[in-house]
């Protein structure tokens, strides 16, 4: 049984939230290309940053939302639902120890609810062909794909995937 709490994540808990994707970027090394996992880890440590997600605590079109175990930061579910009513599901990641244990599934379950409690009818993301995990965690969930970018961000390939919330 998953003993795993998802909720909100708090001001108080944002280092360790930082701290936490870090690590999981870190562990996609052996997934992705340096030339894309460095910008993202570069962004992350930048000092202006942990001021940047406080203030996205502000913004009501944010949501982010935690896994925890035992008071333990496991993973994080990032995105937005614009008033248009299309929400971006910008970044799911479990730390490695905890992955195939149902966490991405129950964040990526949760996400969706607070993306529909905010109206959206629609979410999209994109993901590396190379992740397979995840691909097959969004197929699962019912995603499609909607598009292929060659040498998108940072040069590196992208699936486009949408899921509409009906």
């Amino acid at each position: 049984m998953l003993l795993v709490k998802i909720r909100p994540v708090t001001v108080e808990e944002m280092e360790r939230l930082l701290s936490c994707e870090i690590e999981i970027w870190e562990s996609l090394r052996e997934f992705l290309p340096d030339s894309f996992v460095n910008p993202n880890i570069e962004m992350l440590r930048r000092s202006e940053t942990l001021d940047n997600f406080k203030r996205f605590l502000e913004d009501k079109e944010v949501i982010l939302l935690i896994a925890l175990e035992n008071d333990e930061i496991i993973g994080l579910a990032i995105g937005r639902v614009k008033e248009d009513g299309v929400g971006h599901l910008g970044f799911l990641g479990v730390r490695p120890e905890h992955r195939r244990k149902g966490v991405g599934s129950t964040l990526l379950q949760e996400y969706l609810k607070e993306a529909k409690k905010r109206n959206a009818h629609k979410v999209w993301l994109f993901t590396a062909p190379s992740l397979q995990l995840a691909i097959r965690l969004y197929v699962k969930t019912g995603f499609i794909p909607e598009g292929y970018m060659r040498r998108h961000s940072f040069g590196l390939d992208l699936i486009f995937y949408s899921k509409f919330l009906t």
